[in-house]
């Protein structure tokens, strides 16, 4: 309903008094927003998954119970799954801050931004001289449109100057994000496999038969972190779309930046960031606990 009365505000807009409204650019900045806001869940999951291997093998070579048992920490290397998630996430931060950065100029007011954007770029690690270019130069153009004082009408400037490094960016993410963090969670499975086989055969001493070793309990748990994880992989393969929904839309209006408030461009636009909102949704309800089902008489 929103979408259909922003467009209809738009086509009146341009039809009554050929004015400008920001309204294709302005839902799809709500919508990298919405997904910059859960991105930070999915982009840890690299150093959160690595310290779970860590801590469920360690838990897997228990065999006598200890009441002051500690992980070591001396064992837990999660460094190089630290830069993943680094990379990815400030990565997005600086894609969203410009796509934000954007809006606010198309919609014919003053651009700001966040002046830490500069130090972000300066700590990203990991990135191929080509990501660190573009990553850089998307910087340069936030950073421009607020000190330089560019204006609603040079909105096209902007997109035409920024598209490859978004071109960049979104892609690195769309084609990074899978492999790094299914191997991970995939991982993560494995540990957790060997954890569960080692408690079924573990007993605290002189209790064999207690409630938490019982088969059943220990089945359930296992289930739970299975589906757990699987949220993560649902939420891995949304935003892998999401990341491909944000090139191609900021495609959209780089091929028509000279026109950027045609009818038919807004169209083709809410209709990206339709796509967008999908998975973004689906983010959502992958990190939504299932509320329990009331038993059937």
């Amino acid at each position: 309903m929103k979408r259909s009365s922003s467009f209809a505000v738009a086509s009146c807009c341009l039809i009554l008094t050929g004015c400008i409204t920001p309204s294709a650019v302005d839902d799809f900045a709500k919508a990298s927003a919405q997904a910059a806001s859960l991105f930070p869940a999915v982009a840890t999951i690299p150093y959160n998954a690595c310290v779970a291997i860590a801590e469920n093998q360690q838990l897997a070579a228990v065999t006598d119970f200890n009441g002051n048992f500690a992980f070591d920490q001396t064992k837990i290397d999660c460094k190089a799954a630290d830069d993943t998630s680094q990379r990815l996430q400030k990565t997005y931060s600086v894609l969203a801050t410009y796509i934000s950065t954007l809006d606010k100029l198309a919609g014919g007011n003053v651009p700001t931004y966040d002046t830490n954007i500069k130090a972000t770029v300066a700590t990203i690690p990991g990135l191929t001289t080509p990501q660190q270019t573009a990553v850089t130069g998307l910087a340069s153009v936030i950073a421009d449109l607020v000190d330089k004082g560019y204006r609603q009408k040079e909105a096209a400037k902007a997109i035409e100057r920024a598209n490859p490094f978004v071109k960049e960016l979104s892609g690195m993410l769309q084609t990074q994000l899978p492999p790094f963090l299914d191997q991970y969670l995939s991982n993560e499975k494995d540990s957790l496999r060997s954890m569960y086989r080692g408690i079924f055969i573990f007993r605290v001493q002189g209790s064999a038969s207690t409630e938490n070793t019982s088969p059943t309990l220990v089945s359930k748990n296992f289930i739970e972190d299975m589906s757990r994880i699987q949220n993560m992989q649902n939420a891995v393969a949304a935003f892998e779309k999401i990341f491909d929904g944000i090139g191609k839309t900021h495609q959209t209006l780089y091929d028509n930046r000279n026109k950027l408030w045609d009818k038919s461009v807004i169209q083709t636009i809410f209709q990206s960031v339709s796509n967008i909102e999908k998975q973004v949704s689906a983010v959502e309800s992958a990190f939504t606990p299932t509320p329990a089902k009331a038993a059937t008489k």
